[in-house]
């Protein structure tokens, strides 16, 4: 599936290449944007506009990043944004920028019975006004064999109903 307005959430972490790999091949051929967003969460002892260098001068450097793994001049723009949380923030962003849909790694929690998806993750699929493409990385103790060759894949895509 391919889409021409893609929001892409970096988190400065090893999750970002996958999921800067997986917004640019979901770029259509034509006329494409793709806009990458970091988010400061700001913690509620603080004002929300509080000011925060160290803050963005490491979201600068995270936006940087993603564009030299990107590998694109034109059709990327980088976002700075600062919310209490990011789900919220990124369903807002979504609407601004007309995206058609938003990429971002899902975190993956284990209890002895159940496997739960992260906050951010569950927000957006309830609430984002397009498509959410969750990329997952494998578990840290799994070794693919030659047995199942699609083992390769760690893209699940949860598109709203």
């Amino acid at each position: 599936m391919s889409y021409s307005r893609i929001i892409c959430l970096v988190k400065g972490d090893e999750t970002d290449a996958s999921v800067v790999n997986a917004a640019v091949e979901m770029l259509s051929n034509g006329n494409r944007s793709l806009r990458f967003v970091h988010v400061i969460v700001v913690g509620h002892r603080f004002a929300l506009d509080a000011s925060n260098s160290a803050g963005y001068g490491n979201a600068e450097r995270i936006l940087r990043d993603a564009e030299h793994i990107a590998g694109l001049r034109s059709d990327v723009r980088g976002a700075i944004l600062q919310a209490r949380s990011v789900g919220p923030v990124l369903v807002r962003e979504a609407l601004d920028f007309g995206a058609e849909a938003i990429v971002m790694a899902a975190k993956i929690t284990s209890t002895i019975n159940s496997k739960h998806l992260d906050s951010d993750s569950e927000y957006l699929i309830a609430n984002a006004p397009c498509a959410v493409i969750l990329v997952r990385q494998a578990e840290e103790d799994y070794e693919p064999t030659d047995d199942h060759p699609n083992t390769h894949i760690q893209t699940d895509a949860l598109l709203r109903n």
